[in-house]
């Protein structure tokens, strides 16, 4: 009567681990491939890192980044644009895989994210409207109504606040008069764009996302110029969600994929047709 008890409770037992193993150890990249579709989370209004083209399709050297990862991964790819605090807070509960919205690894973001190696580099700019006599460079900037991305890297200098491992940041000896915090760099830029000292007396962005508006007329007319030298230059790395259970099988493949698309050149293909320069950091 005990012998079968004990051989039945024995394979009970082993089926259960067996199983909560298996439950347990699946890893994200392991989910990725079992779904077959990679969703990438980035934004649509952010040119020309990622935007909406006249069919209403995202478009974009991220885009792109991202389409060349799955493709490299061999599954398909999924877009989603959630607002970028949600992003950078953390804790996604698996409604998408990976952010490539050219994000900086701070020292903060590492509380609640995970990085990649590095896929580009961006410098900062400030710029003005073309109409303005008085802002001539940095130093004027001082007391200034300056727009900006709320929980960007760019808020941070601004606040003095930022941290960047491997990167030196010289803050400027000035304070602004008033930061004006916006959704997207997009937003102020139009904001600024409407007139010289209307809402805003400068932006402060990537130079390439300036630079792009500038180009494109963001919209209605963009009667911006740049001015200064850029502050600092930040590298731009995928994120995943720290709180994901076994995301580091994930992250090493991104890198292992993002090593290839460094030596092999696509990155610097891709930066010289969206940004015009190369960008691309010697991995």
């Amino acid at each position: 009567m005990k012998k079968p008890f004990w051989i039945f409770a024995l394979i009970l037992v082993t089926f259960l681990v067996s199983a909560g193993n298996s439950i347990a150890g699946k890893s994200a990249l392991e989910e990725i491939y079992a779904a077959k579709t990679i969703v990438i989370s980035t934004d649509a209004n952010y040119a020309p890192q990622s935007f909406l083209n006249d069919k209403g399709e995202l478009e974009g050297f991220d885009v792109s980044v991202a389409k060349e990862l799955a493709k490299r991964l061999g599954v398909k790819v999924k877009f989603i644009t959630p607002d970028w605090d949600l992003i950078t807070a953390g804790k996604w509960g698996k409604r998408w895989d990976v952010s490539i919205g050219s994000m900086t690894p701070t020292a903060e973001r590492k509380n609640a994210l995970l990085f990649t190696l590095p896929y580009y580099s961006s410098p900062s700019q400030f710029a003005v409207h073309k109409d303005n006599k008085t802002i001539k460079s940095l130093a004027d900037l001082a007391g200034k109504r300056i727009g900006i991305a709320g929980e960007t890297t760019n808020e941070r200098y601004l606040q003095k606040d930022l941290s960047i491992e491997d990167v030196k940041i010289v803050y400027q000896a000035w304070e602004a008069g008033k930061l004006h915090t916006y959704l997207t760099d997009a937003n102020h830029i139009e904001d600024l764009s409407l007139g010289d000292g209307l809402r805003l007396d400068a932006v402060f962005s990537s130079k390439q996302t300036i630079a792009e508006a500038i180009r494109s007329g963001c919209g209605n007319g963009c009667p911006l110029i740049m001015i200064g030298e850029p502050p600092y230059y930040e590298p731009l790395s995928f994120a995943l969600d720290k709180s994901r259970a076994n995301s580091q099988t994930l992250v090493d493949k991104l890198n292992e994929v993002i090593h290839s698309m460094n030596e092999d050149g696509t990155l610097v293909k891709l930066s010289e047709k969206f940004y015009g320069t190369n960008l691309i950091p010697k991995l």
